[in-house]
């Protein structure tokens, strides 16, 4: 039995959704939740604008809707499906084909972003299997995100070039300019993307080795990869950051940021939290800054973490002995750490076993545990512009500093961009 048919047996939620044979080729299916979505087309469009890659790409639209939900959302749905049936009639090509599939009445609290990705996922499996692709993409999007028209060759390329590569995150830029939103919304959208930005690069600032970013919009995994993993999860929200911190362990993940996807700026509820939800939530206070985590918090888990070495085959763990700040020895006092520590330590022959258990311990969630300690305790939060200035001095990038906060994401953005 192969990995596909093992997880196909055991995971999946629905019966195959579509019939028509996959391209023998097919390299890359990219799901698109879809959920009360008037303007679809321009996400479509943008893909079918792409640059044609070398094998054949499916998109997988998943209108989905609960048992509790609304006529007028059902209604929508019911539209969106009409929208694309109408596109599909003038489309025609070889390497880009879309299918619609439409689930209702899922329970109440199972619906949702991430129980559309993941029967959007499963089927991108079956179809994999069905032509015996252990080495396939699947490509997470978003029905109101737009791309670069290199999108689908890049991708393709990368995974082409990099065979055991697992997965990537995929560079984005929300638009912060422009017509179609109010001078607030770019405003608030700014701040939020530069919160995104700041907390990836200090993160990776510290040594903490999975410091991607986890966009639902802007991520790509190989098949068997997602498989392994036991595939998607089914939560309401977050499910892109859940999903990610199971796949970036693997190591054989990394930027891809040589195309770019532009995620929408628009205020939503469809999930409560998330970039739409941060916009909605925060149109209504326009001159209130946008508060984060201190920088200081990134310094003492540096401090921490540039020391792993001295924990290997530790005998006797004394915080003391490590100089860190009194809010760390805290935090790992009462999550008993040197209980957790000589467990690793147990089961760990060298240094880079030991590196990779001390990480899958002190994880995203961990580190993110932490950091709210420290703030309900310690620190206060400091408005984001405050934030990102202090990175960029610590980070030899003080020319980089500024008091505009969209000069500042433009700065953010150039140093992701160049790795």
């Amino acid at each position: 039995m192969t990995i596909f048919e093992r997880y196909l047996e055991k995971q999946i939620l629905y019966q195959q959704f579509i019939y028509e044979d996959p391209d023998k080729n097919l390299q890359n299916i990219i799901v698109i939740p879809c959920y009360n979505e008037p303007n679809i087309l321009p996400t479509l469009n943008s893909l079918i604008s792409c640059k044609e890659p070398e094998n054949p790409v499916e998109v997988l639209i998943v209108i989905n809707s609960a048992d509790n939900t609304d006529t007028e959302i059902l209604e929508q749905n019911k539209k969106t499906i009409a929208e694309i049936k109408n596109l599909l009639i003038s489309h025609k090509s070889s390497k880009l084909k879309f299918h619609v599939i439409s689930i209702e009445n899922i329970p109440n609290k199972f619906a949702g972003v991430g129980f559309a990705r993941k029967v959007g996922m499963d089927e991108a499996i079956r179809r994999f299997n069905s032509i015996s692709n252990t080495k396939g993409i699947i490509t997470g999007f978003d029905a109101d995100s737009l791309v670069a028209e290199n999108y689908l060759v890049e991708i393709e390329n990368l995974f082409q070039n990099k065979s055991k590569l697992n997965g990537c995150s995929i560079y984005f830029e929300h638009p912060i300019k422009g017509s179609e939103f109010s001078d607030i919304i770019y405003k608030k959208i700014i701040e939020y993307e530069l919160y995104l930005r700041y907390y990836s690069l200090a993160l990776k600032q510290t040594g903490f080795p999975y410091y991607f970013h986890t966009v639902g919009s802007s991520f790509a995994v190989k098949a068997e990869t997602y498989c392994k993993q036991g595939g998607m999860n089914r939560k309401k929200a977050g499910e892109d950051f859940y999903f990610l911190q199971k796949i970036m362990p693997l190591g054989d993940y990394e930027y891809l940021n040589t195309t770019t996807v532009f995620p929408s700026s628009r205020p939503s509820d469809r999930v409560p939290f998330g970039t739409g939800a941060f916009i909605k939530s925060n149109i209504e206070y326009p001159n209130r800054a946008y508060l984060t985590y201190n920088f200081e918090v990134f310094l003492n888990l540096n401090q921490f973490f540039k020391q792993i070495d001295k924990l290997f085959n530790i005998k006797d763990f004394k915080s003391g002995a490590f100089n860190l700040h009194e809010s760390l020895v805290q935090f790992l006092h009462k999550n008993e750490f040197s209980k957790s520590l000589n467990e690793i330590n147990a089961n760990t022959t060298n240094l880079n076993t030991f590196k990779k258990r001390f990480f899958q311990y002190f994880d995203a969630f961990r580190v993110l545990k932490y950091q709210n300690f420290a703030h309900e305790n310690f620190y206060k939060k400091i408005p984001i512009n405050i934030a990102v200035n202090e990175y960029l001095k610590h980070s030899e990038n003080k020319n980089l500093c500024s008091e505009n906060a969209k000069e500042l994401l433009k700065n953010l953005r150039r140093l992701e961009k160049i790795g």
